[in-house]
């Protein structure tokens, strides 16, 4: 049960960190002139420091040395951005899918992956 608790655990902060990288995105490019690709950029990093924050301290209760889990915490999400676009690549160019199936493959596919190298590496 320990598992299944800590992946419900990694699947709030997942949506936390997503609400925070939407409005942090909102309200850079409706109160700033920044462009909305700079402001997605903005918002990554933001919500990348939420998830990370939070999933260091509720999700995995971690005791490590931060200085050691960023680094390995960036490397599981590229993983998983990597792993998206692989999967987004396979179903639109290679099955000729619509991309809303390879974002729900990759929805549903990524979490797992991102979870497991949390979970054992990032914040063993």
């Amino acid at each position: 049960m320990a598992l299944a608790a800590d992946f419900a655990r990694f699947a709030v902060v997942g949506a936390i960190a997503t609400a925070v990288h939407a409005a942090v995105f909102a309200l850079a490019i409706e109160s700033t002139p920044l462009d909305p690709v700079a402001a997605t950029a903005v918002a990554f990093c933001i919500a990348f420091a939420v998830g990370f924050m939070l999933n260091r301290r509720w999700t995995f209760r971690s005791r490590g040395r931060p200085a050691a889990e960023l680094p390995r915490y960036l490397v599981a999400q590229l993983a998983g951005l990597v792993a998206n676009a692989a999967i987004m690549a396979f179903a639109v160019h290679l099955q000729r899918w619509s991309p809303y199936v390879g974002l729900v493959l990759g929805i549903v596919l990524v979490p797992p992956l991102t979870f497991a190298l949390s979970r054992w590496w990032v914040f063993r």
